[in-house]
């Protein structure tokens, strides 16, 4: 399924009349509506907009004339909470810093200047229009930028394909030990779904060995559906002199003649200053390999655990299922018998796998054990199963299933680096 119009499907949907809260009783394009569609919808419903793994929003919100045909469509993705797309349980709200949604009194709004005929208004009513610069990167210009080698050739037979590069950081593009803030993985073409980056340099097999084997060495990359994500002020991941970088492309496509496409991704690094201290951090799963989801189960739970034997802080989460996954959750068990839910998200869509940020890391005690359940649906009524009667086995195929509960975090009893 082509992803990018996923949206376009629901435009002949009608919409379901809502008890409406306090929504402006005749709203308006101009008044109403525009102001909420600035703040929630037009970073990515824009003229030229940028893609999230192949996920280009299919049409433009910056105008009255531009939203006026996708009215319903757009009432009933609000409706739904389609739109904008967020997956952690209500009982989350406030939490997380990257945290989308739209308030009940917005969606009423929104659906009530549909059910009314969605009127344009007086246009002396209308906000300024944001100014939406021609950025190639959501986060602005990198400090670096590697793309691939060479440009690779996704073929008409191709339906899921994980190649790996390696490529190695030369003295002109890192002539000293940098740290990192963040990476922004740019997919070039369409098939492209996902891009993770690891890195071999000796800072990262020393953190991945402190934390007993959990680690890959992952230091970022691009999830479909996600923003990139900016580490907390004051975090980072050293990037060494000569580091070998291993780019994990995952591409993805329905196979045929002409479905094939050119493929020369890039990675922009976003670097701290020289002279900053910086806390390094660990990006890694809690995951299992050894898991079966049998033919036909609606509901079937893989449930893993890492016991931490030092003090840690989390930056975030990022749940990671395949196309039967459907809900993830993050349970901290402490030391003195006390549990915590840390993350609730009951209805997982891999096409859109965010990132769940703390606005400052959440501390936690030694001993802590973080479990993280996560839930699979391998029967007929999941639409998007490839075969409901395989039973279903980890693999990094789409087809295959993963169980992979990603967290950024760092020791508490370690230093930034600038201390002695």
């Amino acid at each position: 399924m082509n992803r990018t119009f996923l949206l376009l499907g629901i435009a002949a949907l009608l919409v379901a009349p809502l008890a409406m809260g306090e929504a402006p009783a005749r709203p308006t394009f101009t008044k109403d509506v525009m102001p909420i569609l600035q703040e929630n919808c037009q970073e990515c419903h824009r003229p030229k907009p940028i893609s999230m793994s192949g996920l280009i929003a299919p049409f433009s919100l910056t105008s009255y004339d531009e939203a006026r045909p996708w009215a319903k469509a757009i009432a009933q993705a609000v409706a739904t909470q389609y739109m904008p797309p967020w997956f952690a349980s209500e009982h989350f709200s406030g939490v997380f810093r990257n945290e989308r949604g739209l308030t009940q009194d917005e969606i009423d709004t929104i659906v009530r200047w549909v059910e009314q005929g969605a009127k344009r208004g007086n246009p002396s009513d209308a906000p300024e229009p944001v100014s939406f610069s021609d950025k190639e990167w959501w986060l602005g210009e990198p400090d670096l930028i590697v793309p691939l080698p060479e440009k690779i050739w996704v073929g008409d037979e191709v339906e899921d394909w994980q190649p790996n590069i390696n490529v190695t950081l030369t003295e002109e593009q890192l002539p000293e030990d940098r740290w990192l803030k963040t990476i922004e993985a740019q997919a070039d073409s369409d098939p492209v779904h996902h891009i993770v980056v690891y890195s071999t340099n000796p800072h990262q097999e020393m953190r991945r060995e402190a934390a007993g084997g959990l680690g890959y060495g992952n230091i970022g990359g691009l999830a479909p559906g996600a923003e990139p994500s900016v580490l907390q002020e004051g975090y980072g991941i050293l990037l060494q002199k000569g580091s070998t970088l291993r780019i994990s492309m995952h591409y993805h496509k329905e196979p045929g003649p002409g479905t094939g496409a050119w493929d020369q991704s890039r990675l922009g690094f976003f670097f701290y200053d020289k002279d900053e201290d910086v806390k390094p951090i660990s990006i890694e799963p809690i995951g299992e390999l050894g898991f079966e989801i049998p033919a036909f189960a609606k509901d079937h739970t893989v449930t893993m655990s890492h016991t931490f034997d030092r003090a840690f802080e989390i930056l975030n989460y990022l749940p990671h299922m395949h196309l039967r996954g459907s809900a993830a959750k993050y349970t901290a068990h402490y030391p003195d018998g006390r549990t915590e839910v840390l993350l609730d998200v009951p209805r997982y869509d891999y096409n859109w796998q965010l990132y769940y940020e703390y606005p400052e890391p959440k501390d936690f005690p030694a001993g802590t054990r973080i479990q993280v359940d996560m839930t699979f649906d391998n029967s007929v009524e999941n639409e998007s199963n490839p075969d409901p009667s395989r039973a279903v086995r980890f693999g990094g195929s789409t087809t295959d299933e993963m169980a992979l509960g990603w967290m950024y975090y760092s020791w508490l009893d370690e230093g930034t680096a600038g201390d002695d």
